[in-house]
């Protein structure tokens, strides 16, 4: 689908602008879903990233079904009117296409986006640009490979352009790193931050001070809390402060329940010029996988308490001074059948949070079925599902689902406009609780030795299983 006809007499930049007086109406309107993916190989896609400049931009992998060790990742550019542009295949220097976890932010300061990504299953990570003249990397990785295996890349830019890429070194006990550069293309040594184990952590960036959010995990490898680091230059770091603490969540989808669908209980974090940061994670709410939220600003809450469970959460920042997330739930509450869908909820600046049923009937049979993201095979669309948003009060939302190709990478534009919306609107069940709080008298734990409450251990998950048919 493209963009509405009577949108594309003007460049996109001032459409987005003329928008920007709707804001905060107490409505979400689905503007237009776009495929972004558009090779014509039968092929899985896989961990969808997102980011918002002067226009849009995606990131994801896929495993060809043909063979899913070619693991290739590509990103993409919105044209500026009416459709994303062809996908350019991303291919470090080394040569190595074996690339996963790509994750891209915007550059304000050179008007560019960034990425990062791992040149292979569990190898060195890489950063690297694109411009209006294609892709650029630097001479060598960040974090070589020869200093380790290297998983879950995240990268920041703040105000001034200090980009800083954060990553978890394996083997056990993993332990994570960050570096920043200063001129957009040179790096400093890795340093290490805190004393955690630090697996599944991310790194952003603000006006002028960068943060990692480390999640801990408890013997079931799966995260119990989450502590906040933060930096004036990247190199020396604050003690952690604990954001919360709470139940694990589900791992996956509980032993009663079929298909088998990887729910992917990891953090997701963004941050922005103008000083804000957010930081989404599921945790055990009731027996039900439910997002938590903390923000800079606005404290912390369940974005919408509800008994279903919310997975592949992504969260983002803008220059507005609202926050944005998305995540994929069950159709109806109470029942853990399918179809999926994908709700958005936006928290306009000193307003109440907005809500909106974004896209329906997803089947998630259609994703990689992978014998390496739950104790048996499930159905999985990534580790991360990462959405961006601009400062007019608009978003872009990915998701995974089936195609001719087996499956492809989708996107939502969603916005906060005055006009009646074609989405499914509702008030959130935000719940609000102070930063630091205990959330595990709100939790019911699960049986033990339930498959959904053990989680496979972070190094585990490098690489590439072999795909086993359903």
């Amino acid at each position: 689908m493209k963009l509405r006809t009577k949108f594309l007499s003007i460049p996109l930049s001032l459409w987005w602008a003329s928008l920007l007086a709707f804001a905060s109406s107490g409505v979400i309107m689905v503007i237009s879903t776009n495929q972004v993916s558009n090779t014509t190989q039968m092929a899985y896609r896989w961990e969808p990233s997102a980011a918002a400049g002067n226009t849009w931009a995606h990131s994801w992998a896929e495993f060809p079904v043909s063979n899913i060790y070619a693991y290739n990742s590509f990103l993409a550019i919105w044209n500026g009117s009416t459709n994303w542009g062809t996908p350019v295949q991303l291919t470090a220097p080394n040569g190595n296409q074996l690339q996963s976890d790509v994750n891209i932010a915007w550059d304000s300061f050179r008007s560019r986006f960034v990425f990062t990504t791992l040149d292979g299953m569990g190898g060195g990570v890489w950063y690297g640009y694109y411009d209006s003249m294609g892709t650029h990397w630097t001479p060598t990785p960040v974090f070589p490979s020869s200093s380790g295996n290297w998983d879950y890349p995240s990268i920041g830019v703040d105000a001034s352009g200090r980009i800083i890429i954060g990553a978890v070194r394996f083997p056990s006990p993993p332990t994570y790193f960050a570096a920043v550069s200063t001129d957009g293309v040179n790096f400093s040594s890795p340093v290490q931050i805190g004393s955690l184990p630090g697996a599944q952590s991310r790194v952003v960036a603000t006006d002028n001070q960068f943060y990692t959010f480390a999640p801990r995990l408890n013997s079931s490898n799966l995260p119990i809390a989450v502590d906040l680091y933060q930096s004036a230059d990247g190199a020396n770091w604050s003690s952690p402060t604990t954001l919360a603490t709470f139940e694990s969540p589900l791992n996956n989808t509980p032993s009663s329940v079929s298909p088998t669908l990887y729910y992917a209980p990891l953090l997701a974090a963004a941050g922005y010029t103008n000083g804000l940061w957010a930081m989404a994670i599921q945790i055990n709410f009731s027996q039900y996988n439910n997002v938590y939220m903390c923000t800079s600003d606005r404290g912390c809450g369940v974005v919408n308490g509800a008994a279903d469970d919310q997975f592949l959460a992504g969260v983002s920042v803008s220059a507005d001074g609202g926050y944005w997330i998305s995540y994929l739930t069950y159709s109806t509450l109470n029942t853990r059948q399918l179809p999926l869908i994908t709700q958005a909820i936006y928290f306009p600046a000193g307003a109440g949070a907005i809500g909106a049923t974004t896209s329906t009937g997803i089947d998630p049979t259609s994703w990689f079925f992978r014998p390496d993201r739950c104790l048996s095979s499930c159905y999985a669309a990534g580790d991360f599902n990462t959405v961006a948003s601009n400062p007019y009060a608009a978003a872009t939302t990915p998701f995974i689902k089936a195609s001719s190709h087996q499956s492809d990478l989708f996107q939502i534009f969603t916005q906060d406009p005055q006009t009646q919306p074609n989405a499914q609107n509702f008030k959130p069940n935000f719940i609000p609780f102070p930063k630091g709080a205990d959330l595990r008298g709100h939790a019911v734990p699960f049986p033990p030795g339930e498959p959904a409450a053990i989680g496979l251990a972070p190094e585990k998950k490098i690489g590439i299983a072999v795909r086993q048919n359903p």
